[in-house]
């Protein structure tokens, strides 16, 4: 059965923005890695009853952080009752911190979900914490309680201590976890988005990715979405899923 893979965008984002902002990277898998578009699902912030993710809103990604690994749990849950086969997980920004967050906890909770995730990938997500509050120009991404709770992690070592060792852990379960970031990012730093592994497979990236064309001003200022579109991102990205399953044919 082919995996599929689970993508979920960022702060003050809304259903479809997965597609765009990671649509260079989608592409590549397709060109290069042998997927179709159908093994591309999106995660969500607001989730029905059974879990079935839901169109969201800009105000559903900025909720607190708890409150968004619980709805994305749930939707990883209903992804996998689906019998889609093993499920890669790909978030950029806030959408890889919680991604990641939801399978440490279904993890904890479940030790079977080690054969249901084949990996994750966070790009430019800020898993340590990152204390955006207070940078007027970030808009949406500083604004509501998701932008707090990031802070409060970054600042706080006991919590960043959890997040390494639910790292270790993932790990320890066969789990590949990837994390890639920018080196001129000025919302998320590398030291708030990488967390390497011991052992000679490279688990931690930090990428200069060049200004896409037509990027805006405060886009290329911040160098907070430039990875995307970066192609050693892409090589990095297919490198922790690997090719499609091969039993392409027929699907």
């Amino acid at each position: 059965m082919a995996a599929k893979v689970i993508c979920l965008a960022g702060a003050g984002s809304r259903s479809g923005r997965a597609f765009e902002i990671l649509g260079p990277v989608i592409a590549y898998l397709i060109h290069a890695g042998g997927y179709q578009r159908t093994d591309f699902q999106e995660a969500s912030y607001r989730v029905a009853a059974d879990g079935e993710p839901l169109p969201y809103t800009a105000e559903d990604s900025t909720q607190p952080l708890v409150t968004s690994t619980q709805s994305v749990a749930r939707s990883l849950i209903w992804f996998r009752q689906q019998n889609l086969g093993k499920l890669h997980l790909l978030g950029w920004s806030l959408g890889g911190v919680v991604l990641f967050d939801a399978a440490a906890e279904l993890l904890r909770l479940d030790p079977s979900w080690a054969s249901s995730l084949g990996s994750i990938v966070t790009i430019a997500s800020p898993l340590l914490g990152s204390d955006v509050d207070g940078i007027d120009l970030l808009g949406d991404l500083a604004a509501g309680p998701v932008g707090a709770d990031l802070a409060r992690r970054a600042a706080n070592e006991d919590a960043k201590l959890r997040v390494l060792d639910d790292a270790e852990r993932l790990r320890g379960a066969g789990i590949r976890l990837v994390t890639l970031a920018a080196a001129d990012d000025a919302v998320v730093t590398p030291d708030d988005a990488l967390l390497p592994a011991p052992g000679s497979e490279p688990a931690a990236f930090i990428l200069r990715p060049r200004p896409r064309p037509g990027a805006s001003y405060l886009e290329s200022v911040l160098g907070h979405t430039g990875l995307p579109y970066d192609p050693v991102c892409w090589q990095c990205v297919l490198g922790a899923l690997g090719p499609a399953c091969p039993l392409k044919e027929g699907r």
